[in-house]
């Protein structure tokens, strides 16, 4: 099994998430990845709820409440992303309405769902054991009908729909950082930005360097893409790196010895000039 379940919760699943984060960059490969392995999650903990029995209440409502949802959310969130990137339109000024339609439809969500959010967001608990027990028999008038084409054993009224709340939240985050990021790329462009600046180094070693600033997260809190990033330096340094960026990082991955050239001649460098600068 990729995660064991002890005592209601999975084991080492958020562990093994950040593994498959920061062993892919590309962020198709990488929301790929992350929906298999989510999804042979849930397979495995469909079968543990349809043999397993809490041994109160509470401990069921915390599953249903907060640990499940928050599994399902981040299938959810990447399955979006998936299709977000999927449908981009390749011109660059139509990719922010393309971004921002995704956006009405998440406000949309969250309209039609207000009481609910408003329940979750004030931490109220006096409907718990309706929305997050499964519990054979429930008020007829606050059933959703959707209820009915679920298993009763391994889901709730609203667990998924708490899935998708948070879910939706992680995603509107995203969508901002990348309209943002849009903005200031166009507005670079508007602008006509000029450098006198050229990158003399080899090409590769400024993809080493990209991808170690992308992987440590110093730009929009690591949610701007690497092409992007990408992007900006080709313009501030006036190079073109070529349109498979990716290629030539798995030449670097697959160096005998010092796969970190660059970085590791930088580091020596900055390390001398401090070592003079003292002496």
């Amino acid at each position: 099994m990729i995660t064991t379940i002890k005592n209601n919760s999975l084991v080492d699943f958020e562990h093994e998430l950040s593994l498959i984060l920061n062993t892919y960059s590309d962020e198709v490969e990488k929301a790929k990845k992350i929906i298999i392995f989510i999804e042979d999650v849930l397979k495995q903990l469909t079968d543990w709820l349809k043999h397993h029995v809490f041994e109160t209440i509470q401990e069921e409502i915390k599953f249903f409440k907060e640990i499940k949802p928050n599994i399902v959310a981040k299938l959810i969130f990447y399955k979006e992303i998936l299709l977000l990137v999927a449908t981009l339109p390749l011109d660059k000024n139509k990719r922010v309405k393309h971004y921002e339609k995704k956006v009405d439809a998440i406000n949309h969500f969250h309209r039609r769902n207000r009481e609910f959010i408003k329940y979750i967001k004030s931490q109220s608990t006096h409907f718990d054991e309706l929305y997050f027990s499964r519990k054979q028999y429930k008020d007829i008038f606050l059933n959703d009908c959707s209820v009915i084409i679920h298993d009763a054993k391994i889901c709730t009224s609203h667990d998924y729909l708490l899935a998708e709340v948070i879910a939706y939240e992680l995603l509107a985050l995203h969508i901002e950082n990348r309209i943002d990021n849009l903005n200031q790329s166009c507005a670079i462009t508007n602008n006509q930005f000029h450098s006198n600046l050229h990158w003399t180094a080899k090409k590769i070693d400024l993809i080493e360097l990209i991808y170690a600033l992308h992987e440590f997260n110093v730009f929009d809190n690591g949610q701007a893409d690497i092409k992007e990033i990408t992007h900006v330096f080709e313009k501030a340094f006036q190079i073109d790196l070529g349109d498979n960026i990716t290629r030539s990082f798995i030449d670097i991955k697959n160096r005998k010895t010092d796969q970190t050239r660059f970085l590791n001649q930088l580091q020596a460098a900055l390390e001398s000039k401090i070592e003079n600068d003292l002496n």
